[in-house]
């Protein structure tokens, strides 16, 4: 079981350095590796997708847009970040389903936060939004954990709208 969990440590490190086609300043669009990354079916076929090359990643934010980034994963003061929600959500589901639902609140943490990082005038994804999203998740996460990929597949509907992903 440790070693799934060091594989998965590894896959999130090479995601936040993996490709994505979302800039601070350019319309979103689903990132390509991401999407397969929700359906790969097995971890060999996941790092396949993370190691693609591809010229946009969120290291190409810009400075601030980055440091909004780092805030929505890490959290502050009065927030929970995304790493934290995430690992509230994995640790809540049974064993079989941890590595997909580990990669699949990535995948959405990844499109949810390089959105929210932009410029607020042109960002589809408000904090309220973050914040309601949020609000959900702990709550199936406390009152109905079976209900979790049912929570997460609807969140990942509402943003890929906004995002115009679908």
């Amino acid at each position: 079981m440790k070693r799934v969990y060091l594989k998965i440590a590894g896959l999130l490190l090479l995601c936040f350095i993996s490709p994505a086609t979302v800039t601070a300043i350019e319309t979103s669009t689903r990132c390509l590796s991401c999407e397969a990354i929700q359906h790969a079916v097995n971890l060999a076929e996941i790092e396949r997708y993370l190691k693609q090359g591809n010229p946009q990643t969120v290291a190409q934010l810009d400075k601030e847009a980055r440091e909004w980034f780092s805030t929505f994963q890490d959290g502050g003061l009065l927030f929970d970040g995304w790493k934290d929600i995430s690992d509230m959500v994995t640790n809540s589901v049974p064993d079989s389903e941890k590595v997909q639902t580990k990669l699949q609140m990535l995948a959405l943490g990844v499109r949810m936060g390089c959105e929210w990082s932009k410029e607020n005038e042109i960002r589809k994804i408000s904090t309220k939004m973050l914040k309601n999203w949020g609000g959900e998740i702990r709550k199936v996460v406390r009152e109905h954990p079976a209900d979790i990929p049912h929570v997460i597949n609807k969140i990942e509907d509402e943003v890929d709208a906004l995002l115009l992903l679908i």
